[in-house]
């Protein structure tokens, strides 16, 4: 999978941005570099030199240097004299801090979310939709010595995850199709298009989709999505276990109406507030209009 079907780089969104802005605001590529810069970090990178950069970002070797001293010298970038590479700073988490104060709903979902990953020795986890993209804000986990956590921060494609298809399932019509379409160019074929499809079908028919190994063979999953009561942010809580453990039955019969139920729970203490351009109602998906995309017939 390649960097550029995960990411959904910033600096190829100009026509995103000028539209978000009405068209008045100019886009700045130099800023959008940084903040590609920023992101090719994975979980799993302590360390990125400025070549590895440069191939995850395509952005010219002689402009990732420039920009990572200036990210260094800005504390958002560590650099590593010994090494010759580079690695997060901490000023990158003051970014995050005012999105996690306003969203708030983890702090009402932590504790359901232990109990149901402790019941169901699963991972149960917690997800704002970006881009092409969904990103943990949170993870609970069960006993199963094979689990391994989602950090927060890690970031999972929206085409190949029950997360993701359960954040598609709760927008309108036209911005999902937006989306589509974008999906259909960075994954051509029919398999993933038939899945995402499956899986909105699925939210609407039941309120929940079923991942059977679709990002991970050995695992499935189940995604059930949560707009915020802010109406501008898709969410969506998961359930993943080993295929051994999270069977297609268990799933329907049991996981699946629990994971949802926790999910209403959540819901039905924050605070409601009109959503704006998304259902309302998403951790309860009865909207089952077909978008107007093609490929969603």
């Amino acid at each position: 999978m390649g960097r550029k079907k995960l990411a959904g780089r910033a600096s190829e969104r100009k026509e995103d941005a000028s539209t978000a802005a009405g068209g008045r605001v100019e886009f700045n590529r130099a800023a959008a570099r940084a903040l590609d810069i920023l992101t090719a970090f994975n979980g799993g990178d302590q360390f990125l030199g400025n070549v590895e950069i440069a191939e995850r970002t395509s952005i010219p070797k002689a402009t990732v240097s420039r920009i990572t001293a200036t990210l260094t010298e800005l504390g958002y970038l560590n650099f590593d004299r010994q090494i010759g590479k580079y690695e997060i700073g901490p000023r990158v988490l003051a970014l995050s801090f005012p999105l996690m104060s306003k969203l708030r709903v983890q702090t009402h979902a932590r504790q359901r979310m232990d109990q149901l990953a402790r019941e169901a020795n699963a991972v149960v986890g917690l997800a704002i939709l970006d881009d092409l993209n969904v990103v943990f804000i949170d993870t609970a986990v069960g006993d199963h010595q094979h689990f391994r956590e989602a950090q927060v921060g890690y970031r999972v494609p929206v085409a190949l995850t029950a997360m993701g298809w359960a954040c598609l399932s709760t927008m309108n019509g036209m911005r999902r199709a937006e989306i589509m379409e974008r999906l259909a160019t960075a994954y051509p074929g029919p398999t993933v298009i038939s899945n995402i499809e499956r899986g909105i079908s699925e939210v609407w028919e039941r309120g929940f989709c079923i991942s059977m190994g679709a990002l991970d063979p050995g695992s499935n999953a189940i995604g059930v999505p949560y707009l915020h009561p802010d109406g501008r942010h898709v969410l969506a809580f998961n359930m993943t276990a080993p295929k051994t453990i999270l069977t297609r039955k268990s799933i329907e019969t049991v996981w699946g109406p629990k994971l949802l139920n926790m999910v209403r729970e959540i819901q039905g203490v924050a605070l409601p507030a009109p959503a704006s351009g998304f259902h309302s109602n998403a951790s309860m998906p009865r909207d089952r209009t077909r978008p107007s995309s093609p490929m969603m017939r």
